[in-house]
């Protein structure tokens, strides 16, 4: 009887069935993307998700949906998020945000950078504040030869690829920064306990301005640091305000207060610069630390070793 029922509505009723399944899909997209955004910091509001299925179900090849999100010092960033119908498949997949870092009333300070997804995995939210804020990040990362490496990402403000990104530097372990041995020479009260000691080390790797104590001879004073590879060491500010206006005091050929460009022809051999459009789509690891996938070297300037 079972049989005969299935095969009637198969045959009377396929239109039905059909938005059956396709309504069932839908619903499972969108949580395997609703999962792909919390992941990666853009949280798990109902607002998000009633738009996800608004944009699923016009059945649009593309579609995109906008956040914001605010800081301290009156910064915003607007994040368009990318979603596209996979080939042979109606499933979409989130494969890129583009990230605009906006101050109140200086538009002269806004920076924006297109970050690449793979597999529900990139840099996440925070991460590319933080780098749009030009500070680095710690990754481990895979080639698309294959190539398994940790490196320090850092935005790279004085030069643009033809898609209008930031040009990415990676500092690679044989560059010769370690952030555990540097911390070392400061007295810091943090890196007394193992467990602060973790969650500070976790919060530079993520590429965040970390509030620590010095200890002095008669007292602790509250500072903020943040992780320097490119020249091995660590910047230390008195306040958030100060780190952020030294950041925007010179103009955007000088990378960061303090951290000059390197002269052509003197670059380390260590240091990369990556293209864009290969930069930073992404692949799934096991463990905390996510794996990024970065494309080939760009093509050496003039003068370069």
């Amino acid at each position: 009887m079972i049989w005969i029922l299935r095969e009637f509505l198969v045959v009377t009723c396929p239109i039905s069935i059909y938005h059956f399944k396709k309504n069932s899909m839908n619903k499972e997209n969108i949580l395997f993307l609703l999962n792909n955004l919390k992941f990666l910091g853009f949280g798990e509001e109902k607002s998000l998700s009633e738009q996800l299925w608004e944009g699923i179900s016009r059945q649009s090849k593309e579609f995109q949906l906008h956040v914001e999100s605010f800081y301290d010092d009156d910064y915003k960033m607007d994040i368009s998020l990318y979603f596209k119908n996979g080939e042979n498949t109606d499933r979409y997949y989130f494969n890129k945000y583009h990230a605009v870092l906006m101050k109140a009333d200086a538009p002269e300070r806004d920076r924006m950078q297109t970050f690449y997804i793979r597999k529900g995995i990139g840099i996440t939210m925070k991460e590319a504040y933080n780098m749009l804020q030009g500070r680095a990040v710690n990754r481990n990362m895979i080639s698309f030869e294959g190539e398994r490496f940790n490196a320090w990402m850092q935005l790279n403000f004085a030069e643009m690829t033809p898609s209008h990104n930031y040009r990415m530097k990676l500092f690679r372990p044989e560059y010769g920064y370690d952030l555990e041995v540097v911390l070392k020479s400061y007295p810091i009260r943090e890196l007394q306990m193992e467990e602060s000691k973790a969650n500070l080390l976790k919060a530079l790797r993520r590429g965040n301005l970390q509030p620590v104590h010095f200890l002095k001879v008669k007292k602790e004073e509250k500072m903020y640091i943040e992780a320097n590879p490119q020249f091995k060491t660590i910047n230390i500010y008195s306040s958030t305000s100060n780190a952020l206006q030294k950041l925007y005091k010179k103009q955007d050929s000088i990378f960061k207060t303090g951290v000059q460009e390197i002269p052509e022809g003197l670059e380390d051999p260590q240091v990369d610069e990556w293209e864009e459009e290969n930069s930073v789509s992404v692949e799934e690891s096991e463990g905390e630390t996510e794996q990024v996938t970065v494309g080939n070297p760009a093509p050496p300037k003039k003068g370069k070793n």
